[in-house]
């Protein structure tokens, strides 16, 4: 469903590039949904804070964070929860120009999980049958690279190997899905997850990292919403595991901040 290019991983900005790109997406989707989908190319992901931490929402790799008013008004209502091994708790999240300030970070061995299950239902047609899809964006922030216990819908944890991860989908390995890991430079390497939901890299610089993966579910289904039971034909998820690590390389400089979007 996304028609966009990320420039975070692939030098290109979010915008339709020329009549073709258009032209696909007018083939394929009706304008109600062509509005709303350059935010499938989006994700949010987390970062450490002053005392706490932040979620973002935009591209990592590309230096591009949404604002308010502006494309971050387009998250509902994130929510963030701290796990740690003596339990978890849900911590307080405000809303900011540039993205929504979180009370609370991890410690060692501990996770800051934060996501959006609230996102605007979009509607399209396939052929003459409307469609309505949902997304939720999530993301997961580690302080250290420590194995961890998978706990949103669709996640990313390291394990005891140095370097590998794997994603889990409603609890069980996902084998199949594709990662893509982004420096803050904009440098990037791609995997596909084995059989048991498992992939390697290398991580050559010192600093941060977002290492993304997104899977779609055809199977219809409801979602609680402000007005009642929400349903929908489709649904597909993106979260974005963040971590830094001390070794390695000097890392490049992240590029120039990109301009954020505007809502039309």
């Amino acid at each position: 469903m996304t028609y966009w290019r990320s420039r975070g991983l692939k030098g290109r900005s979010l915008q339709p590039r020329g009549w073709k790109a258009r032209w696909a997406a007018w083939a394929l989707c009706s304008v109600s949904a062509l509005v709303s989908l350059p935010a499938l190319a989006h994700q949010v992901w987390l970062e450490e804070a002053g005392a706490g931490a932040k979620l973002y929402f935009g591209e990592f790799g590309d230096n591009l964070h949404e604002v308010s008013p502006g494309y971050l008004d387009k998250l509902a209502r994130p929510t963030a929860t701290l796990l740690a091994p003596g339990g978890e708790k849900a911590l307080k999240v405000s809303k900011e120009k540039d993205g929504y300030a979180i009370v609370g970070r991890p410690a060692k061995g501990e996770s800051l999980i934060a996501a959006d299950p609230a996102y605007p239902v979009l509607e399209s047609k396939e052929g003459d049958k409307p469609v309505r899809s949902v997304w939720t964006p999530a993301a997961r922030y580690l302080s250290s690279l420590t194995a961890q216990t998978p706990k949103l819908t669709l996640d990313i944890v390291p394990t005891a190997t140095v370097g590998e991860f794997q994603v889990f989908f409603r609890g069980a390995p996902l084998a199949g899905a594709e990662l893509t890991l982004v420096a803050a430079s904009g440098w990037s390497r791609k995997a596909t997850s084995d059989a048991s939901g498992k992939a390697k890299f290398t991580l050559p610089w010192k600093g941060m990292y977002g290492l993304l993966v997104r899977h779609k579910d055809n199977t219809p289904g409801s979602r609680p919403g402000p007005k009642g039971p929400e349903a929908y034909d489709k649904s597909s998820f993106g979260t974005t595991l963040t971590f830094v690590t001390s070794s390695g390389l000097p890392a490049p400089p992240a590029p120039p901040p990109a301009p954020p979007n505007k809502l039309e």
